[in-house]
């Protein structure tokens, strides 16, 4: 039976980080070097065979720190984001409201004509009020 950890172990023994300083993939921020660092990681990972077996550890691990998948930190927050927001528009599309709609069947309501939620409830319009202008 192989494990999750066999199976980082197996990934992790052919990244092309193994023969690189691990400090490239640790820079510290706010600081000049750290941006030659950064760009020097993310060389690295560009010609790293498991790239995206590392970048979906990263992801699924949480915040970790450094250059994981050729992302930084920053970049993998926000990609997170980006496939959240993804999800949120996929669920919305697959939705059995949104299908319906889309259909073009209409609701009741919208077939009897009613636009407001008054109209829906069977209100009618109220006459103006005398000496209104009109």
């Amino acid at each position: 039976m192989t494990t999750a950890a066999d199976h980082r172990a197996e990934w992790w023994s052919l990244a092309a980080c193994q023969h690189a300083d691990p400090d490239l993939f640790f820079p510290v921020p706010g600081t000049r070097p750290s941006r030659a660092q950064l760009l020097g990681a993310k060389a690295v990972c560009a010609g790293c065979p498991v790239r995206p077996d590392c970048l979906r550890y990263a992801l699924v691990a949480g915040p970790v720190q450094g250059v994981w998948g050729g992302l930084s930190e920053d970049e993998r927050r926000l990609l997170r984001q980006r496939e959240a927001k993804a999800r949120v528009r996929t669920a919305r599309r697959s939705s059995p409201i949104a299908l319906t709609r889309r259909a073009g069947a209409t609701t009741p309501a919208r077939r009897a004509g009613a636009t407001t939620p008054a109209r829906r409830a069977g209100a009618t319009t109220p006459a103006p009020r005398a000496g209104a202008n009109v």
